[in-house]
């Protein structure tokens, strides 16, 4: 069972992440973006409720922009919360999160 929300219509896929992106989450991140991608031409991750977030659900959604920009699909992080700002502003990542960033 995965804790992330899945919704699509009209070729637009939302992801909608849970509140704990800690390393287990990492690979149902992955499978969904994954899936997100071959099943819609873009995709929107909902992250305004994420409280926490490990390096490799940051290093998951760093791989699906560069597939995006390759491919010619879309991808947005939707409000990112707080927490997914603050990790990747340690991570030398908030120009990125920022380009990809929707309000």
């Amino acid at each position: 069972m995965t804790l992330i929300k899945w919704s699509e219509e009209g070729g637009r896929v939302r992801l909608g992440l849970p509140s704990d992106l800690d390393l287990p989450m990492a690979q149902p991140l992955v499978d969904s973006l994954r899936h997100g991608f071959q099943t819609g031409e873009s995709v929107t991750l909902m992250a305004d409720t994420v409280e926490r977030v490990s390096t490799a659900c940051v290093q998951a959604m760093l791989i699906a922009a560069a597939h995006a920009t390759e491919t010619g699909r879309g991808f947005a992080i939707a409000t990112p919360s707080e927490a997914l700002r603050d990790t990747c502003d340690d991570l030398g990542l908030g120009p990125w999160l920022k380009q990809w960033s929707q309000s």
